[in-house]
């Protein structure tokens, strides 16, 4: 039997603006008005915790958590079909304790008033990715001890959940909790921020879960009645992201889902939604609510970069409890983070002066040489709108390319469990620049890049390069211009500067595209480039690799030294090349730990390959004494993008986010 007799005006608001309301017409006729067997045992049977929503006195949504005192599974109970009774320990801030306050100061618990009890919870099994939603009303509360507490639910609304973003987690009871209010505002004054502590604990969240209610009107109260709603949002750490000028608006990005928009639907229809995060690994509770809105299509494009559908919390009231969920990650576990997750993407007013300067600026594909089945270097003409500065690129930075109107947005679809990847694609990507643009506008430039197995932007590239009647390995491509991508922006710090060189520069494969724009800006330099370098590559490719750099240092000026020293387990048909400044020696098979002692420990290290070959060689260099001895090393790793910073002293890291920082885009672009 459904629950509902149509989407609420909400909900219907909301699936329009997205362009669903044609397909979602009927949909709501799958929410059901009791709980199947199935639910009712997962429910009792399978959760530590979960997340319920809650109302205060001013109507504002809060997602509680409840769970048993000791963390163990079975603290919930399911007489029938339509109840849920909850056996719970509340800890002081978590805003249920406001809800039980409400219920005992009634007269007579019989004249219960509906909109100030209206609840809604999610069960989200997290080892195995299942989820299963309900709704409906508290229909009773008492305290049993000091701190545990009966509730009794009347559900009026059920329905299974998507697990698609969910990041799985090994759960293990942890009863040893010591709750404390950290921090505690209810109720913010107008310019207040969040104390940085809270605004950190926002930025590294992967999961939150979001409360949201919708308040009928008398005249459609029969129709679509009031109910409350909660739901959870999961991506990559960091994808939820809080504004710099406020210090106090959270904002959500909306990934593609089912497309019943049923939370989005409550905020369109209340503009109130609560927010909470919990930290598996410390306990850490954090309590959110605030005025909520919706924006779709160039309004959310204006606050946070390439995403048409977010949400923005402005929160009102807050609470941070530490050490509070009697449930923790195992130790010893990893978190598996779901294939379906996007990028992060960051707000415009975050990224907005790096990436405002290249606005009038669109690249159109000129020629291509394949150098290999999968590898190959572009050549891109920079069309600049009339008024527009100059386009400036230094060596080793990266270009961020938006490919949709070349290529189109993706058919929609709600699972791809072949490609994931594709179902939130924007086809928005980032490239090393591997051509030197040193002290001049760019007017053309270069990207060397692999072939991506099952990329959308990749391989439509190569697509287009192996259909050309005229392709053959090695030989220049000519075209006519009609693939195009609008610039989005230049980013990284991982560049060299123009005072003398001293340094060591370790790549591994592809993650030598960075080096190649340092090299060409050496040679364009002539007398005025001074340096000694030393170039360190593991490859499976090393005569591509050498036809790529030994042009530039046979023209390289006798003022900079370059050793390069290739690793590769392939033979090389090469002659020896030695100059009097430049020398090449090939090495085979991997590069061994021991290779490090007997390299200089006093150059600035960069560092750019696949996360494991980065790791590797930071390890071994470490252990031979090479890095944190006065210089900096920079290291890029593939699979993360994440840029360290190896101070003076090795006891600190510093971790920045390769958008802003260190994007080496050679390795990321697909």
């Amino acid at each position: 039997m459904a629950a509902l007799h149509g989407w609420h005006p909400g909900e219907v608001a909301i699936q329009r603006k997205l362009g669903y309301a044609d397909v979602v017409r009927d949909h709501w006729s799958i929410v059901g008005s009791f709980m199947p067997q199935q639910h009712r045992i997962f429910h009792t049977s399978n959760l530590p915790f979960i997340p319920l929503t809650t109302l205060d006195d001013d109507g504002r949504p809060w997602a509680s958590i409840v769970s048993g005192s000791a963390g163990a599974i079975g603290f919930v109970k399911s007489p029938d079909a339509r109840t849920l009774s909850i056996h719970a320990r509340i800890w002081d801030g978590d805003p249920l304790l406001d809800t039980f306050k409400a219920w005992a100061s009634l007269k007579n618990p019989q004249d219960v008033i509906t909109e100030r009890f209206l609840t809604a919870g999610l069960g989200i099994e997290f080892s195995t990715r299942r989820r299963n939603k309900f709704a409906g009303l508290i229909r009773g509360m008492q305290r049993v001890t000091a701190s545990d507490y009966q509730i009794d639910l009347a559900v009026t609304e059920t329905t299974g959940n998507c697990p698609k973003y969910i990041n799985v987690r090994k759960l293990v009871a942890f009863p040893q909790t010591q709750p404390g209010i950290a921090y505690r505002n209810q109720n913010l004054s107008p310019d207040e921020r969040l104390p940085d502590e809270v605004r950190d604990f926002i930025l590294d969240a992967d999961t939150v879960f979001v409360a949201s209610v919708y308040n009928s009107k008398k005249e459609t109260a029969a129709e679509y009645p009031s109910h409350a709603g909660m739901n959870a949002r999961s991506g990559l750490p960091g994808f939820i992201r809080v504004s710099p000028s406020d210090g106090r608006t959270v904002v959500i990005p909306d990934y593609s889902g089912n497309r019943f928009l049923t939370s989005l639907g409550n905020i369109e229809s209340s503009g109130l939604a609560g927010l909470t995060i919990v930290s598996f690994s410390t306990g850490d509770v954090l309590y959110l609510s605030g005025t909520a809105e919706n924006h779709v299509g160039p309004a959310a494009s204006q606050i946070m970069t390439r995403h048409s559908s977010l949400t923005t919390v402005k929160v009102t009231g807050y609470t941070l409890v530490r050490n509070a969920l009697p449930v923790r990650q195992q130790p010893g576990t990893s978190v598996e983070r779901s294939p379906y997750s996007p990028k992060i993407k960051y707000l415009v007013e975050e990224t907005g002066s790096e990436m405002s300067e290249t606005e009038g600026h669109k690249a159109n594909l000129q020629e291509a040489v394949q150098l290999s089945s999968d590898l190959a270097v572009f050549k891109f003409k920079v069309n600049t709108n009339p008024g527009t500065a100059g386009l400036k690129i230094r060596p080793g930075q990266a270009i961020v390319l938006d490919f949709m109107d070349w290529i189109g947005p993706p058919r929609y679809r709600h699972m791809a469990d072949s490609a994931p990847e594709s179902i939130n694609d924007d086809r928005v990507r980032t490239w090393t620049v591997s051509s030197a643009h040193e002290g001049q506008n760019a007017t053309w430039f270069e990207l060397t890049m692999r072939k991506m197995p099952g990329g959308a932007v990749t391989g439509a590239l190569f697509n287009i390069l192996e259909d050309y009647s005229l392709n053959q390995m090695g030989h220049l491509v000519k075209f006519n211009g009609s693939v195009s991508a609008e610039i989005v922006g230049i980013t990284g710090d991982f560049f060299i500067n123009s005072d003398k060189l001293d340094v060591s520069w370790i790549a591994g494969g592809i993650g030598i595209t960075p080096f190649l724009a340092m090299i060409q800006a050496l040679e364009q330099r002539g007398s005025r480039a001074e340096g000694d370098i030393f170039l360190v590559l593991a490859t499976r490719e090393p005569e591509i690799m050498l036809r790529l750099i030994q042009p530039a240092l046979e023209r390289m000026a006798p003022t900079v030294s370059i050793k390069v020293e290739i690793f590769t387990n392939k033979a090389v048909d090469m002659e020896p090349f030695n100059r009097q400044n430049a020398k090449i020696t090939v090495h085979q098979g991997r590069i061994r730990p021991e290779y490090w002692r007997g390299t200089s420990k006093d150059k600035e290290v960069f560092i750019c390959g696949p996360n494991g070959f980065g790791d590797s060689v930071v390890n071994g260099m470490q252990a031979a004494g090479n890095v944190c001895r006065g210089g900096k090393t920079w290291a890029v790793s593939w699979g993360d993008a994440i840029a360290v910073k190896y101070p003076e002293s090795c006891e600190e890291t510093v971790a920045i986010p390769s958008s802003i920082a260190s994007s080496v885009g050679g390795l990321f672009g697909d």
